[in-house]
């Protein structure tokens, strides 16, 4: 064998070196990019769900009230003369400890299309959960009309519960919850 084969047999050239740590830089910064990238969305399904707690916990808090204010403890008889829909929200001067039915929620839905609009979550107490902090709602309530006749059907009441997760969460869209309130 020759001096120049020898050589050759024995490592890398400085060209071969130069070549190879660039291609691994380019490799690494690729790789690191999708490892930070997702990395950032891990933690998107925990405000998922702690807005969907949430957004359980306030539907609840909602339909275990009365259907209307003049509606009898216990549903029945069924309410004949109910709050018309553009009185939707508390009655007097009552907080949201002494909501009795479940259009008093009205008062935190403001235009539903407007973001500006939203109020921080809260809890009965007023108070914003520490876990909960930037996070805003929504509480719509009105008589829907379920057979889609473009009249409103007074015997029932559908609730929209709103909750935005934290902005700069990467997250836009709202959980929405929905559920109807009868009457009777």
């Amino acid at each position: 064998m020759n001096s120049l084969a020898a050589k050759r047999a024995a490592g890398f050239t400085l060209v071969e070196l130069v070549v190879g740590i660039v291609v691994m830089a380019i490799a690494l910064t690729l790789l690191t990019s999708v490892f930070f990238s997702s990395a950032g969305r891990s933690v998107e399904p925990i405000l998922q769900i702690r807005a969907a707690e949430f957004g359980q916990a306030l539907m609840g808090e909602v339909l275990s009230k009365k259907f209307d204010h003049l509606t009898p403890e216990g549903g029945v008889p069924a309410c004949t003369a109910c709050t018309a829909s553009g009185a939707f929200g508390p009655d007097g001067g009552e907080n949201r400890l002494q909501y009795n039915d479940v259009d008093d929620y009205h008062s935190y839905c403001g235009d539903p299309g407007d973001l500006a609009d939203n109020v921080d979550v809260v809890d009965a107490r007023n108070e914003t959960p520490p876990n909960l902090a930037g996070y805003k709602m929504k509480v719509c309530v009105n008589y829907d009309n379920f057979d889609g006749g473009g009249t409103a059907n007074i015997n029932g009441k559908l609730i929209r519960v709103f909750i935005y997760p934290p902005a700069g969460a990467g997250l836009s869209d709202p959980i929405v919850f929905s559920a109807y309130k009868g009457n009777y």
